[in-house]
């Protein structure tokens, strides 16, 4: 079972705080890493960091007063949302 490390310090900002990683973020060691995952673009345009990042630079917010985590630690398969 893969675990994605927490990207935590004290003194952050903010804190986002998945459920469980997804099996492509779970496989590919980074967060909100899946195809069409918003996370990034959506982080970016609300306004928490000045440049929009790719999954791979996760561990980088903690610079930015970003931290990262999840509650469940190995990853899960996706969940379908209803239509």
């Amino acid at each position: 079972m893969a675990v994605l490390p927490d990207h935590l310090r004290p003194g952050l900002r903010v804190v986002f705080c998945g459920t469980a990683p997804g099996l492509v973020s779970a496989a590919r060691g980074h967060y909100y890493a899946g195809p069409g995952n918003a996370f990034w673009s959506l982080l970016h345009e609300a306004g928490f960091m000045p440049v929009r990042l790719e999954p791979d630079a996760d561990s980088s917010l903690p610079d930015l007063g970003i931290g990262l985590t999840d509650l469940v630690r190995g990853e899960t398969p996706q969940v379908s949302r209803p239509q």
